[in-house]
């Protein structure tokens, strides 16, 4: 396909979403306006959505296994998390080996799974983080004015606190998390990866450990192309650094069944990409279809087939 052909897909994905946010860490947040394609005032095909951090600079990071994590999880060296407003019950564990909610407290039980806390803005960047937090994501989809609505020069200026934070509580740091905006008018940048080009040069010398990356679409070529270098689009592994996905799905209007479809395709593909750290499924209410949990935690038809895929867990 062509580049613009690739911003206009890529312009679909956006969706997710929480239910209140707060300051001081409270459940999620939640998303309006969705992702247009740069040029082309492309409209919404979902709403809601939270993920990713902000940061600059140096590699590294954590990916070693054990430990306490943030909300009394375990922490680990498999990939697959949830995306959601509520803990992931009882039965999701083992298979589930990490959960953020876009806040900095979990909400729900401890079910022995990691909880990530995320800055979901820059009001937030020096909240309490869980003690154990092995990591903190940061800004969510900055470029959305419905989201952080941060400019990259103004995440970048916001960035030493996280990192300040993130290094107190032994943390390591997730960047902005990145999505296609649109249209223009609603965005503080419609392309992700020159937000984070700009981000990294107005930020230079800060800390960044991970970049996390959004993506809603039934398409593994263009998830593929979204990642890696060398196709239509520019891909994120251009920046050097481990890969989070921390929101995907199908968009809005797919159905379970695709959904499904979708599902069992792109795990495996990411579960084989040495460069994706992490990923999670988004499970809340701005994409039904999606849903891995039902209201108590447990299980839907879709959550027991996310659970049940195949892993590697070094």
């Amino acid at each position: 396909m062509s580049l613009a052909a690739g911003l206009t897909l890529a312009a679909a994905m956006g969706c997710g979403g929480g239910t209140g946010s707060a300051p001081d860490g409270g459940a999620g947040g939640e998303r309006s306006g969705g992702a247009g394609a740069p040029g082309t005032g492309g409209a919404a095909t979902a709403s809601g959505g939270r993920s990713g951090s902000g940061g600059a600079g140096v590699t590294g990071g954590r990916s070693g296994g054990g430990g306490a994590a943030g909300g009394g999880g375990r922490g680990g060296t498999c990939k697959r998390g949830i995306a959601a407003n509520v803990a992931p019950g009882a039965a999701f564990f083992p298979a589930i080996s990490w959960w953020y909610n876009w806040s900095l407290r979990p909400s729900g039980g401890n079910t022995g799974i990691e909880f990530v806390p995320m800055v979901w803005n820059a009001t937030t960047v020096s909240g309490a983080i869980p003690a154990g937090s092995r990591y903190l994501l940061g800004f969510n989809e900055p470029n959305f004015h419905a989201q952080a609505n941060l400019t990259p020069q103004q995440a970048a200026a916001a960035w030493p606190a996280l990192q300040a934070n993130a290094a107190a509580a032994g943390a390591a740091t997730v960047s902005p998390a990145m999505n296609f905006c649109g249209p223009a008018a609603a965005c503080n940048g419609t392309d992700p990866y020159q937000y984070l080009k700009d981000f990294f040069a107005a930020c230079a010398g800060c800390r960044v450990d991970y970049v996390a990356v959004h993506w809603y679409n039934c398409d593994l070529p263009s998830l593929r192309d979204y990642l890696e270098p060398g196709g239509n689009l520019q891909g994120f592994e251009q920046f050097g650094k481990p890969i989070w996905l921390t929101e995907f799905s199908c968009d809005g209007n797919a159905t379970v069944a695709e959904q499904e479809a979708f599902m069992r395709v792109a795990i495996p593909y990411l579960e084989s990409k040495a460069n994706v750290h992490r990923y999670s499924w988004f499970s809340a209410d701005p994409i039904p279809a999606a849903r891995l949990m039902k209201a108590d935690g447990s299980p839907t038809a879709l959550g027991q087939v996310y659970a049940s895929l195949p892993q590697s867990c070094p």
